[in-house]
C-alpha cells in the first residue's frame, strides 16, 4: 500500500521539526559546555580572591577585637 502525497508531506515536515528540535538542543548543550570550560578556567582566579577576602575579614575581625578590649579597658579605668 502506497502512501499518499499528503502522507508524505506530513512525514517530510515530522522529519523536519524533529531535525530541528535536536539541532537546537545540540547547539545548547554546546554553549553549555562552553559556558562550563569558561567557569572552570576562572576557578583558580575566583578561589584566590575568595581566600584574600576571607583573611580580609580575618584582619578586620582582629582588630575591631582589640578596639573593644581596649574601649573596654578604657572604661573600667575610668
Amino acid at each position: 500500500m502506497e502512501a499518499s502525497s499528503d502522507g508524505r508531506i506530513l512525514l517530510f515536515v515530522a522529519i523536519g521539526i524533529a531535525l530541528f528540535v535536536a539541532g537546537r538542543k545540540f547547539q545548547l548543550m554546546l554553549n553549555a559546555w562552553r559556558d562550563w570550560r569558561k567557569a572552570v578556567e576562572g576557578l583558580p582566579k575566583l578561589r584566590s580572591t575568595a581566600w584574600g577576602g576571607v583573611g580580609t575579614m580575618f584582619r578586620v575581625g582582629v582588630v575591631a577585637a582589640l578596639v573593644f578590649v581596649v574601649a573596654t579597658m578604657v572604661n573600667r579605668h575610668i
